[in-house]
């Protein structure tokens, strides 16, 4: 019998298949029932004694919900005593509020990693976190693994001689460069100016270059409700863009983003499977899978 077993959350039940079955084994049996008043009440049905025990959840919406979810597993889960219990989180939310911008404000990303010491986790995993500096806000081993070659090797597909890399704002220009090398193409630059009281909407400022014919590759950690990946786009098609294609590892997607995006005039979108998307798909949504590089990461805890 296999020392180690993989559960799944409610959040991701597709992803969490995935990778169990590179393993080579079926998800342990829990049943995430609810009160009829909505409270969460997960019900392990599996032996974890001794035992390496993973937990996939993405922390997406909705992100409360999920979260609780995951410590209520993590409860159940120690009372049985494992040998050790490791959260997989593919989508870490709440990695954006790692500042206070404003006096009154929460640090909600290091009140998160608080929650997570106090579930008794002995290690996190996540995927392409907002900013690595959360990291540090955590005292448990937290390793943030990169969907950037996944990409990579997605893009190469796709591009041909007039294509660019371009950066929809200062923040991204790290990860926009990192894919650019990685693919041989120019890159580009676009600068924002964000408003300290709306963190979901965002001004654009004018691209400095000549674009004319180009087919042109975003490509960002996340898209939320799309407010910057929508004003890089109506900028750069006015510039003479010809196709536009955005990349990125967490699809948010909150309110009507998908349709607003594809409004301004994205061509096609390609995200990671880190976050369920929607019911409703629009065929010019592509999704690309991390199941093997959490597969990879497992076993190389497992030893």
């Amino acid at each position: 019998m296999k020392d180690y077993l993989i559960f799944s959350g409610s959040s991701n039940l597709q992803l969490s298949e995935a990778v169990a079955k590179i393993m080579g084994q079926p998800l342990g049996k829990v049943d995430l029932n609810r009160f009829a008043d909505g409270e969460s009440r997960p019900w392990i049905q599996e032996n974890v004694r001794g035992k390496t025990v993973f937990i996939v959840q993405s922390l997406s919406k909705s992100s409360d919900e999920n979260f609780m979810e995951l410590a209520f597993m993590a409860d159940a889960i120690k009372s049985g005593t494992p040998r050790s219990m490791i959260a997989i989180i593919p989508y870490l939310g709440y990695a954006r509020q790692d500042r206070q911008a404003r006096p009154g404000e929460p640090i909600s990303a290091r009140v998160i990693a608080t929650f997570l010491e106090a579930c008794y986790f002995d290690e996190v995993i996540t995927v392409d976190i907002h900013n690595t500096a959360v990291i540090g806000f955590s005292r448990i081993p937290t390793q943030n693994i990169t969907a950037k070659d996944i990409f990579v090797n997605r893009i190469k597909e796709i591009i041909d001689e007039n294509t660019i890399v371009v950066s929809p704002d200062i923040g991204s220009a790290k990860r926009s460069r990192k894919i650019a090398d990685a693919t041989n193409l120019p890159m580009i630059t676009v600068e924002k100016n964000r408003p300290v009281d709306q963190w979901d909407n965002t001004e654009m400022e004018e691209v400095h270059a000549d674009i004319s014919g180009k087919n042109v590759i975003i490509y960002d950690d996340m898209i939320s409700t799309g407010g910057t990946i929508i004003n890089c786009t109506k900028i750069l098609k006015n510039a003479g863009a010809r196709a536009v294609t955005v990349c990125a590892t967490h699809g948010v997607f909150a309110g009507n983003a998908i349709q607003n995006i594809f409004d301004s005039g994205v061509t096609k979108l390609i995200v990671a499977d880190t976050i369920k998307l929607p019911e409703y798909r629009d065929t010019r949504i592509e999704q690309i899978s991390v199941a093997d590089l959490l597969t990879k990461t497992i076993k190389e805890i497992l030893g």
